[in-house]
């Protein structure tokens, strides 16, 4: 039988050697033994071999000075290290020596193999990057063919590119380019890319990252220009040589406009059916409620029943309407326009006193907890009133018969934090970062008779980060929830 790896056990324990090679085995691996590290190494002199299991701690010669001799010697063959006596500690003195991954006993057989496998893959991609880079090595002899490769890939891509040097003069672009810029093009070799765009945004970017010192990261920036009636995207990063020295600028740019056009359509759309949805909507709830005031003579049991259910129903369909154009309004940049120093505490409370006979009728308890005075934030009064109308109604909703919603405020470096924790179902930890999609519910069987839309936490985050500010949330299932909002104060 023919085998790919050839794996080598060390162990001073006769029965570990041969359970790991009873596990090994039918996996396909050669599998050799050694009883310490010095058997190991004259074993690893005599036969190839693709990666060691070594025990920790053995007599003669122990795994850390094993990992000593291979990392000089057999630099491209890993080492696992398996022991009884595991620590922190030994693991972290392992991995500094070499060691590719570090395992406790007693372990399951699928762990072992699995390790193995990763182990021997490692092996595999490091001896493919070598070859690589050899490779590398010699097409640097082509070099010239290799730029003239380039140029034929750039000149033929359909997003325009411009590449300057220090001085922000052009030393190459592209056909695509050309036809972005249209009759301000062509551009010549030590053209000034001021001369080129109508928006000076780009020069400004192109001489920030050009200011930047050396030792900063690699930063790629990503912008909106105007180029007649073109919406662009420009990806600007800077280009170094081989001692990374700065020799100038790329910048990648892909035309938008048909993306920005189908967006204003998309947000025209949402506009007209949702102004034409609500004016009859709001006068069938109207009509509703005439016939339900006993206006329009009196009603059956049943026939009010009906009737109120109707109502409920448009009264949801309208509140969906209305957070489809909050949100419409917020990703055109068309919402919060008026920002202005307030005082949140009048907010929260007038929200808590709205809310408490919701609270009351769900049989769960309200309370609002605020110091004396808190900090101003700029903000728009009615995104904050959207905001924690929506965080505290959700936290009644999901909060069972009995139980607590919690309002408080607390004061940070430079933050306001507003705390909303209830003692509800809580939310699996899986979910939580699909909590803000758009139309995303919670699955819970306790869940499933509140109603609502799934645009409430959208809606949420996104006034929220409009304000530059953040929100957070900690959960766990059957214990509750907390939303934590984070608001930039004003003179903090």
């Amino acid at each position: 039988m023919s085998f790919e790896y050839t794996l080598l056990v060390v162990d001073d324990e006769k029965v570990i050697r041969e359970g790991c090679a009873r596990l090994l085995r039918p996996e396909g691996y050669r599998v050799l033994m050694a009883s310490n590290g010095r058997e190991a190494l004259e074993v690893m002199a005599s036969h190839p071999v693709n990666a060691v299991l070594c025990d920790l701690k053995m007599p003669v010669m122990g795994a850390l000075e094993v990992l000593e001799e291979t990392s000089e010697r057999y630099p491209d063959v890993p080492v696992i290290v398996i022991t009884g006596h595991g620590t922190v500690e030994s693991a972290v003195q392992c991995m500094q020596k070499g060691a590719y991954d570090f395992v406790t006993k007693p372990f399951r057989a699928e762990h072992l193999t699995l390790v193995t496998q990763r182990a021997l893959e490692k092996q595999a991609l490091e001896r493919q990057a070598r070859e690589l880079e050899r490779e590398r090595a010699r097409n640097l002899q082509d070099l010239a063919m290799e730029q003239s490769r380039v140029r034929t890939v750039v000149h033929c891509m359909a997003d325009g590119v411009l590449v300057t040097n220090r001085n922000l003069e052009v030393v190459l672009c592209n056909p695509a380019l050309l036809r972005l810029l249209g009759p301000t093009g062509p551009l010549e070799d030590a053209h000034s890319v001021s001369k080129c765009f109508n928006d000076g945004a780009l020069v400004e970017t192109l001489q920030a990252l050009l200011a930047r010192g050396e030792d900063e990261p690699e930063e790629l920036v990503s912008q909106e220009l105007t180029c007649g009636r073109s919406q662009l995207r420009a990806l600007s990063t800077l280009i170094h040589g081989p001692g990374h020295e700065v020799l100038g600028t790329v910048t990648v740019l892909h035309d938008i406009t048909r993306f920005k056009e189908l967006d204003e359509m998309k947000s025209d759309f949402v506009h007209m059916v949702s102004h034409e949805l609500r004016s009859p909507l709001s006068a069938i709830q109207q009509q509703h409620t005439v016939i339900l005031d006993g206006l329009a003579g009196p009603l059956t049991e049943k026939q009010s029943e009906l009737l109120e259910r109707a109502r409920d129903k448009i009264q949801g369909l309208l509140e969906l309407i209305n957070d489809l154009l909050d949100i419409a309004k917020i990703e055109s940049g068309h919402a919060l326009q008026q920002q202005v120093p307030m005082d949140l505490g009048r907010v929260l409370e007038e929200a808590a006193g709205l809310l408490t006979p919701k609270a009351e009728a769900h049989g769960v308890a309200l309370k609002l907890d605020m110091p004396d005075e808190i900090p101003f934030v700029t903000a728009d009064p009615r995104g904050m009133e959207e905001v924690f109308t929506n965080l505290i109604t959700n936290a009644i909703h999901y909060s069972p018969g009995g139980g607590e919603v919690s309002v408080s405020v607390l004061a940070r470096r430079g933050y306001l934090e507003v705390r909303v924790r209830d003692t509800g179902v809580g939310i699996d930890a899986q979910e939580i970062p699909r909590i803000f999609d758009k139309f995303y519910r919670v699955k819970h069987p306790e869940t499933r008779k509140v109603i609502g839309t799934g645009l409430g936490l959208s809606l949420v985050k996104s006034i929220v980060e409009a304000h530059r500010g953040a929100i957070e949330v900690d959960s766990e299932p059957g214990k509750g929830s907390t939303f934590r909002v984070l608001l930039p104060a004003v003179g903090v």
